[in-house]
């Protein structure tokens, strides 16, 4: 058995909504494909931006404006173009990064060759309007361009969703051209990566997830997105949740029922939990078109 796990604990706060981004310079649109700056807040990441210019993109830059002045304290980045696997190397990866903030000061990140979100934690809080974010090195790839597929930022307070910590599975399917399917993906707030299980002997009754919470925290639902909900071609291809058992810390469980399309579904529970994880094992999953793996694409947990 496989048990994967990945720490979110940097990026848990609330995210900032930038209202507006601007870029140095943008690659020219290939077959219907842009790479705006807008790309950069879509929640997405298989869109990107990336710079046009001529050599490995020194000196680009992105920026985002918030609309007013906002306290930053983590600044996450998905660095290079993460379509798929294929076009992540392909494209100059971020190295090091410099924010500016609006009042002119400036402050230097390094961030590692790897296709994960990077984590850029500030080295105090900032109260800014303006974030821009320039390449000063890149990890070379196979082309020219420097790509970022996602920017988020965050300023610390926590709101909304009980935050998640970290997520474990019983097993994750192997990574392919399309990318990884690890159990963070479900926690991640991107809406076009997913969590698949890896066992060969299982349609993914049996399979869990377990949530580790930022802190210990009233529960009384969750809202999911099973399947692959990014995709109605693809939701009917993979495995879905019929019905799954949640447990808790305090050894209470819940029986949930999933709707089978690819929206989000609120499921609450029979009553309010006081935890600090949340494991849901799948008890049943009906069978997809093509791929015999169960797939979740995101899980939230509320308050």
């Amino acid at each position: 058995m496989l048990l994967t796990v990945l720490c979110l604990s940097a990026a848990w706060s609330a995210p900032l909504k930038v209202t507006a981004w601007s870029a140095s310079t943008t690659a020219a649109a290939t077959d219907a494909r842009s790479f705006d700056a807008t790309n950069l807040g879509d929640g997405k990441q298989t869109t990107a931006w990336a710079e046009g210019d001529d050599g490995a993109g020194l000196g680009a830059w992105v920026q985002a404006d918030f609309g007013a002045p906002k306290t930053v304290t983590t600044i996450t980045v998905w660095g290079s173009n993460w379509y798929n696997t294929e076009y992540f190397g392909h494209y100059n990866r971020p190295k090091t990064l410099v924010a500016e903030y609006g009042d002119g000061s400036t402050e230097e990140f390094t961030a590692t060759d790897a296709q994960a979100p990077q984590v850029l934690k500030l080295k105090a809080p900032k109260s800014t309007q303006t974030v821009k974010l320039r390449v000063k090195g890149v990890y070379s790839g196979k082309g020219v361009d420097t790509a970022i597929s996602e920017i988020k930022f965050a300023d610390g307070t926590i709101e909304g969703p009980v935050p998640v910590a970290a997520v474990s599975a019983s097993s994750i399917a192997a990574a392919d051209a399309d990318g990884n399917y690890d159990a963070g993906n479900v926690a991640d707030g991107i809406a076009d990566s997913m969590w698949c299980e890896g066992n060969p002997k299982s349609d993914g009754a049996g399979e869990w997830l377990d949530l580790s919470l930022a802190r210990r925290s009233p529960v009384s639902a969750l809202k999911v997105r099973a399947g692959a909900g990014f995709s109605p071609e693809l939701f009917k291809q993979v495995n879905r949740p019929v019905s799954a058992t949640v447990s808790f810390s305090d050894g209470a469980t819940e029986t949930l029922t999933f709707k089978d399309f690819p929206f989000e579904q609120n499921l609450t529970f029979a009553a309010s939990h006081t935890t600090d994880r949340v494991r849901v094992q799948f008890t049943a999953a009906k069978k997809g078109d093509k791929y015999d793996d169960l797939c979740v694409t995101e899980i939230t947990v509320v308050p």
